[in-house]
């Protein structure tokens, strides 16, 4: 969220931010589990910049099933159109007009590899939900 500030502020959208401190520690690629949630914050911006108000962003993480986390990144946006909700994560396809088609397709490969699932469902009343998991911690450290 630091690193977009600039254009939430431009675009006018409310951030509603919901980290939760009490989730099982996860491992991973601290870099890469980044540039999940960067490229999915980005996309909610250049979703909602194109929509009259309201604007809104939510991020939050939740304990899921007991084995791991869930973020999700749900916009106010435009939505996905239900015709590409099944190729969205396609390498090479983008509904945007300057788009590669890549970063959802790149998202989805680092969640897999960290074996977590990534997917998307349609927001009420209006926009999209981006949630991905990841697996909790499971080894046990002695003593410490």
């Amino acid at each position: 969220l630091a690193l977009e500030r600039g254009d939430l502020q431009k675009h006018r959208i409310l951030v509603q931010a919901e980290p939760n401190k009490r989730l099982p520690e996860v491992l991973g690629n601290r870099v890469q589990l980044q540039q999940v949630l960067l490229n999915l914050i980005t996309n909610a911006i250049d979703a909602m910049a194109v929509k009259d108000e309201p604007r809104v962003l939510l991020v939050k993480s939740e304990a899921h099933e007991g084995t791991g986390v869930v973020v999700s990144v749900a916009d106010t946006g435009a939505g996905i159109n239900s015709q590409n909700i099944d190729r969205i994560f396609n390498p090479l396809f983008t509904t945007k007009s300057d788009g590669m088609g890549m970063g959802l397709s790149i998202c989805r490969a680092i969640v897999e590899a960290h074996h977590g699932r990534l997917w998307v469902t349609p927001n009420t009343p209006c926009g999209a939900v981006f949630r991905f998991t990841l697996h909790a911690n499971s080894r046990v450290s002695a003593g410490a």
